[in-house]
């Protein structure tokens, strides 16, 4: 996988709406999705590739127009997690990162990937 720390530097700031991450937050955010360098996006991708082969798209997977979720499978196979991250930033989905980090991946949570 390749070093993602130069995209996190303004990920959480360019959210779409302030509500997407209580500014109390984003710090918390910015330090999990550095914390465990690219596993969020593709553990993220592994779950929207299966909801969708279930035909359960996730939300935000199923609002992309084809090109975006081929770019996005396309990151997932060559296991670019700087890619996912580059794509959902430019399609406004950042938060979907946060969330699923906070949700899957906080020390405390179930299931830890």
């Amino acid at each position: 996988m390749q070093p993602l720390s130069y995209y996190y530097y303004n990920v959480l700031e360019s959210l779409e709406k302030p509500c997407d991450v209580p500014a109390a937050h984003l710090q918390e955010g910015f330090d999990l999705l550095y914390h465990y360098g690219g596993r969020v996006e593709m553990d993220l991708m592994r779950r929207a590739e299966a909801a969708s082969s279930n035909n359960d798209p996730l939300h935000w997977h199923e609002a992309l127009d084809d090109e975006q979720r081929d770019k996005l499978l396309r990151a997932y196979k060559d296991e670019n997690p700087a890619k996912i991250l580059k794509v959902m930033q430019r399609n406004g989905y950042a938060s979907v990162l946060y969330h699923h980090a906070r949700e899957v991946f906080q020390p405390d949570a179930q299931g830890v990937a």
